[in-house]
């Protein structure tokens, strides 16, 4: 479902409850495309001492990695999927994943490679261009990725995303040189994801609320 510009915390709250539909098999696998406003999020391995920012918010998760940064001109994509279900794991997820991304970067002529542990993400020789961290909660993923099209990696600087210095973060219009929209590439993920996911005829949702009166759930982290 593509969601346009979404708060954060209400994401998040969104995401929590599809994953537990989908570990009660209400619903099939998701995929959330979004774009934020200016918001850092923390995730589990984070260094307290590493935000130097306090006047853009700042939301703790439950994901993997450490700081990172969402806003304007990023393409940030959630992923629900029962891993049980496809018998793959974790690690399965985001090599699909990056494979994906790496696909179309190569569209617009640039070459990135995926890579793992401390440095997971996608990256462009030394500079990363695609954040990476999920969660898990029995045997569905939720969080996701974050990639920066047209984003202002100026932002980043107040952190170290992911652990690193701020310098090593670039974009698909600094990498091209392009004037490229998210948008843009948005679509482009959008059919790489679903074709690696191998998604056939799954039904698109432009408003959470449309999709909550369909199940007949509430937006509560959890579902009754």
């Amino acid at each position: 479902m593509n969601l346009g510009v979404q708060d954060y915390k209400s994401i998040l709250e969104f995401q929590r409850t599809l994953v537990d539909l989908r570990n009660q098999d209400r619903i099939g696998d998701t995929i959330i495309f979004v774009e934020h406003p200016d918001t850092y999020t923390a995730g589990i391995h984070r260094d307290e001492g590493a935000m130097l920012d306090r006047t853009i918010p700042v939301v703790y998760v439950e994901r993997g990695g450490a700081y990172t940064f969402h806003g304007p001109g990023q393409v940030v994509i959630y992923l629900i999927i029962n891993m049980k279900e496809r018998k793959i794991n974790i690690r399965d997820l985001i090599i699909l994943v990056q494979n994906s991304v790496i696909s179309v970067l190569s569209e617009y002529g640039i070459m990135a490679d995926g890579r793992l542990n401390k440095e997971t993400g996608v990256w462009v020789n030394n500079r990363k261009i695609c954040s990476i961290g999920f969660a898990i909660r029995e045997f569905s993923s939720y969080h996701g990725i974050a990639l920066n099209v047209s984003t202002d990696l100026g932002k980043f600087y107040s952190i170290m995303p992911c652990g690193f210095n701020a310098d090593i973060m670039t974009s698909v219009r600094k990498e091209t040189g392009l004037d490229i929209e998210a948008e843009e590439v948005r679509i482009k993920l959008e059919h790489s994801l679903a074709e690696a996911l191998q998604i056939k005829g799954f039904k698109k949702y432009s408003k959470i609320n449309e999709f909550l009166q369909e199940f007949n759930v509430q937006l509560s982290g959890t579902v009754p």
